[in-house]
């Protein structure tokens, strides 16, 4: 057994005595770094770590009745958005005094209740979420009538705050970007509408673009989940007599499934057919070819949501953020060849 004695941990005295602060100036510093300039933050928190020390918070929260903690629901942290949005939410909670509490729902509405009330049981002062649907979201009405402070990651819904790209207007860019290359039959390929309106919204630009720029109309599969190819499906589009030169797929893991299922095919990316995702995550650019993707930056959304969520705890405010989402060109995506028809003959039915 080891004979030495734990050291208890440093006082909230000992902090300010070694920081040359008050008291309460350590206590702002954890509470509310909004009322102490960045300098005076950073020393302390900087001492505070050289001694170990970190605040009584569930002391202070029960006297208090706040426990300056924060909900987040995602859908899944398998695709890297979204544990880029947690690390974008944790960093602006963090910076306010608060901690983050978080579970998934794996795509599942059914989830999505079961998620909110078992993070509620932690009297939480306020939610982000990301849901299927929000314009026909049972959760979100529960919300609204408990007086819940709750804003949207992801979702665009003109009725509540939300942190979200204009996934219209990203659907339209990349469109557009595609159209210039030459493609005039471009496919989308998502999972099931009914489990993402982000994937219902960017079809729908991009199908108002496609329109207005003359294009063929563009067609929609639907794979059994959001980020996985179905082989079946890819083949049977690739040997219709209308098929596509380009194939848009809702998110970037999918993307990159679908061009791992043409590279099995014989089909070659992007001398056959080109291929753009939704995103923008990291690892496109380490892939070959490197994914023509949106970016819809996740850190960022999940900093803005957090923003918003805190704006209406401490002040009662309501709005929403839109971020900016980018073109990102790979060279995933090239110059329709005509003569590219001639590798259908490689397809085999699966």
């Amino acid at each position: 057994m080891d004979s030495k004695r734990r050291k208890p941990p440093a006082s909230i005295l000992e902090i300010a005595s070694a920081a040359g602060v008050s008291p309460a100036t350590v206590s702002r510093a954890f509470n509310r770094p909004e009322l102490l300039s960045a300098a005076t933050r950073q020393h302390v928190l900087d001492i505070a770590e050289q001694h170990n020390f970190s605040p009584d918070r569930l002391g202070s929260s029960l006297r208090s009745g706040n426990t300056r903690t924060l909900g987040l629901v995602l859908p899944t942290l398998s695709n890297p958005v979204f544990a880029d949005c947690f690390e974008g939410a944790e960093k602006r909670a963090r910076q306010s005094g608060y901690s983050m509490m978080m579970t998934v729902t794996h795509y599942d509405p059914a989830l999505e209740a079961a998620a909110v009330q078992r993070l509620a049981g932690h009297r939480l002062e306020g939610i982000i979420l990301t849901v299927s649907d929000a314009r026909n979201s049972v959760v979100l009405n529960t919300l609204k009538s408990s007086g819940m402070a709750c804003v949207l990651a992801y979702n665009e819904c003109p009725t509540m705050s939300c942190a979200a790209v204009d996934n219209r207007a990203a659907a339209h860019d990349m469109v557009v970007y595609l159209a210039s290359l030459g493609h005039k039959r471009i496919a989308f390929l998502s999972g099931p509408l009914d489990l993402s309106d982000r994937a219902r919204s960017r079809l729908k630009g991009a199908r108002d673009t496609a329109k207005r720029l003359k294009l063929h109309s563009v067609t929609h599969h639907v794979m059994s989940t959001h980020t996985t190819a179905n082989s079946a499906i890819v083949t049977a589009l690739l040997r219709g007599a209308d098929r596509p030169s380009a194939l848009f797929c809702s998110n970037d893991l999918l993307a990159m499934d679908v061009i791992s299922t043409l590279q099995e095919l014989g089909v070659r990316v992007p001398d056959d057919i080109s291929v753009a995702g939704f995103d923008g995550i990291r690892y496109g650019t380490c892939m070959s070819p490197t994914l023509t993707s949106i970016e819809a930056p996740g850190f960022e959304i999940g900093r803005a949501a957090c923003h918003l969520l805190l704006e209406q705890i401490e002040h009662g405010s309501a709005a929403s953020i839109q971020v900016p989402h980018r073109l990102v060109r790979g060279a995933s995506a090239a110059a329709f060849l005509a003569n590219a028809d001639h590798h259908n003959e490689k397809i085999t039915p699966c």
